[in-house]
């Protein structure tokens, strides 16, 4: 979608922070209905309306509510964590309408009722001449901290899990289909991606600091409309069991 890609341009990090681990704000400490503290909302550029982030309570745990009615947006949490010590990215989500439109890294179809975008510090000069050059363009507009490598994990709507492929918008974006066909939506998954493994595969190299978190629901491409939940979303030396 064109807004996310504006706005993958626009993110400012924290990049000074020390790295840690196991530090990102979890929804189930929060209250059902309260602020959503420690992540930052961000609507994506362009005319689409932001989506809507709630904490609510489902099956008997505070989780974050993400509905999409051709609108699009996110929330950041910005922070510095190692992906050699806590190598894996642990969360619960759950789909409950996915939008009807969605072709998984296509323009006109980049729609998806649950994204997790994993943010990295690789440093210029290991770039191509190409890659450099649109990287300095972006942070001239947006800032210096525009991340230069991005994993996006999605829940798709036609494609199967395990999928992968670029962005429709950028090589510096690695989309990532966790769920698709055969996902059972209306419950929960509990998902582990080993993010220094996808990195290399994807980067061909050692991952480098992770600067941020993005969770993100999106439907303006299609118009459509979609319902997600994020539970707790933790890095960790294992996978969750």
């Amino acid at each position: 979608m064109t807004s996310l890609r504006h706005a993958l341009c626009a993110l400012l990090f924290v990049l000074s922070a020390p790295l840690h681990a196991d530090a990102l704000p979890a929804f189930s400490s929060l209250t059902a209905g309260g602020d959503i503290t420690g992540w930052m909302p961000w609507t994506l550029g362009g005319k689409a309306a932001p989506a809507d982030f709630r904490l609510a309570e489902l099956d008997g745990r505070t989780v974050l509510r993400a509905e999409a009615r051709d609108a699009a947006s996110a929330l950041i949490h910005a922070g510095r964590f190692d992906p050699q010590a806590t190598p894996w990215l642990n969360w619960r989500w759950r789909a409950d309408r996915l939008p009807e439109g969605g072709r998984f890294a296509t323009r006109d179809g980049d729609d998806y009722a649950l994204r997790i975008y994993v943010l990295f510090d690789l440093p210029l000069d290991r770039l191509s001449f190409g890659a450099r050059t649109k990287i300095r363009l972006a942070r001239t507009f947006y800032g210096r901290d525009v991340p230069t490598a991005v994993l996006c994990y999605v829940w798709d709507t036609r494609v199967e899990p395990g999928t992968r492929a670029w962005s429709a918008y950028t090589d510096r974006v690695r989309m990532i289909a966790v769920d698709g066909a055969g996902s059972a939506t209306g419950s929960w998954r509990t998902v582990s991606r080993n993010v220094a493994e996808d990195f290399r595969e994807a980067f061909g190299e050692a991952a480098p600091a992770i600067t941020g978190i993005v969770v993100a629901s999106d439907t303006d491409n299609t118009h459509g409309d979609a319902l997600g939940w994020f539970g707790d979303i933790r890095f960790g030396a294992t996978a969750a069991p």
